[in-house]
């Protein structure tokens, strides 16, 4: 083992002492959305029974007001009178259905979109005919109720501009030809990420090409206990030499379970180097083919013990964010958390994953997510949770000073004060891993391989596989 800073990243919570870090405190003013999808806010149901309530509240308010209307006439006839709030009675019926109207229109909204997601999920995996009834279903909706349409194409603009606008604020320059975002921008406003195929990636993908050779070693390990909020999921990602932690939970009952904590990325090489948390790293995995940092985690989870089958949690910022999504749609591990920060893509997790994805609207590496997915992905009570930070370029904040990690750990801190109740089930997964017996924590180092025989290209995917030549440039930003 090195006696690097990992030694003391290794258990922040335990006992071990741990370099401080100049964090930011959360901010308090700062508007947190938290949906189920990128057009979808709140579940269906949850809209639908709201919406029953207001009817509800409406009879109730129109039975009052004939009590109170009849009330004045006896009294009329009695030769009193009395001032009788019969209006605001019948007024407040009124407003109680119209808003019911507007909460049923948007659930109607909402299926529509998950119908659409779900119908292109359908033609994806090859079942024309699952996906042909869907769409049937989500016109029925919209035949039924002519409104649905406008409200769904306005939601679905505003989902999709949003993140170009909000970017095009954070990096505006005062001359448009220095605006870095000039020719990247337009790529997410006319959508051709998503044309591309990228970003969303579905169901049951698999990594295309061979594993990559490498190796990894433990640089650090000590017991813990489990985190108890995302701010401490945040904490244990690792920030020194190594750039995978494992944590090994053993369970009343004898059995085992893993969290694994990923880093995003550290050098700007197109993988020569024997950095495998790379650019080339970055392109491979957005391109969904194998990458040596993706492989690295595999290595690391089997060094640590994980079996195929186990329980396994995954967590990670920016490219460890894809690491750890590519995992959970592996189908290697039960996965019933996964935790992402900046992902540059948002996998379709099945219902037993619990998906929480933290995105800054401002985050150019997150926008390459294109949005994720319209509709919820996961288990219920999944969610993205989206702001703006403060600042931009100009001010001071640095071209990716919206991705980096001390920015999400501003927003998991806003999670973790949050009242929302979607954020009840990320509690009970903690609550799960506080029924430990004991938590072993290694910290890992890994390192490409460079020995090893390189596989040929496949010619199928020219591009994707990075050259063998070029200029290597270390960086510390994690830039994707």
């Amino acid at each position: 083992m090195s006696a690097d800073s990992d030694l003391l990243d290794v258990d922040p919570y335990g006992g071990t002492a741990v370099p401080s870090t100049p964090h930011r405190a959360a901010p308090t003013d700062a508007t947190l959305d938290i949906r189920s999808g990128g057009i979808v806010a709140v579940d269906t149901e949850t809209l639908r029974a709201a919406s029953a309530r207001l009817v509800a509240d409406a009879d109730s308010c129109d039975r009052a007001g004939d009590l109170l209307e009849t009330a004045g006439r006896t009294l009329l006839c009695a030769g009193v009178w009395l001032f009788s709030p019969t209006a605001r009675a019948r007024d407040a019926a009124a407003r109680a259905r119209r808003l019911a109207a507007d909460l049923t229109e948007m659930a109607d909204v909402y299926d529509v979109a998950e119908l659409a997601a779900a119908s292109d999920v359908a033609a994806v995996a090859g079942d024309a005919e699952l996906a042909a009834a869907l769409r049937a279903h989500a016109l029925e909706i919209l035949a039924t109720h002519p409104g649905v349409l406008t409200r769904f194409a306005a939601a679905t603009v505003q989902w999709r501009a949003e993140t170009f606008a909000v970017l095009r604020t954070q990096y505006a320059a005062p001359l448009s030809l220095a605006d870095p975002l000039s020719l990247f921008a337009p790529l997410l406003a006319t959508g051709v990420i998503a044309g591309l195929g990228l970003g969303a990636v579905p169901p049951r993908t698999p990594l295309l090409g061979p594993s990559k050779p490498v190796v990894v070693e433990p640089v650090g390990a000590g017991r813990t206990t489990a985190p108890t909020s995302l701010v401490q999921i945040v904490d244990r990602i690792p920030q020194g030499s190594g750039q995978v932690r494992v944590e090994r939970y053993t369970m009343s009952d004898g059995s085992r379970r893993f969290v694994a904590y990923v880093a995003g990325t550290r050098s700007m090489s197109l993988g020569t180097s024997a950095q495998p948390w790379d650019m080339g790293s970055n392109l491979q995995l957005y391109a969904r083919t194998h990458s040596a940092s993706y492989d690295a985690v595999a290595a690391a989870l089997d060094d640590a013990g994980a079996k195929p089958g186990d329980t396994v949690d995954l967590a990670g910022h920016s490219q460890g964010a894809m690491d750890a999504s590519f995992l959970a749609l592996s189908g290697n591990y039960d996965v019933p958390l996964l935790v992402t920060f900046g992902d540059p893509v948002q996998a379709s997790v099945d219902d037993s994953t619990l998906s929480v994805a933290l995105r800054h609207l401002d985050d150019p590496v997150s926008a390459l997510a294109d949005g994720g997915f319209a509709a919820g992905v996961g288990a219920d009570g999944s969610f993205v949770a989206t702001r703006e930070t403060p600042g931009t370029m100009l001010l001071g904040d640095g071209l990716l000073g919206p991705h980096g990690l001390d920015r999400y750990r501003e927003t998991a801190g806003m999670l973790d004060a949050s009242a929302d109740p979607r954020m009840d089930a990320v509690r009970e997964r903690f609550g799960d891993l506080a029924q430990a017996t004991s938590v072993e924590a290694t910290v890992y180092r890994a390192s490409r391989d460079l020995s090893a025989a390189i596989p040929a290209p496949d010619p199928d995917l020219p591009w994707l596989d990075v050259p063998q030549g070029g200029v290597s440039a270390s960086s510390t930003g994690g830039a994707g």
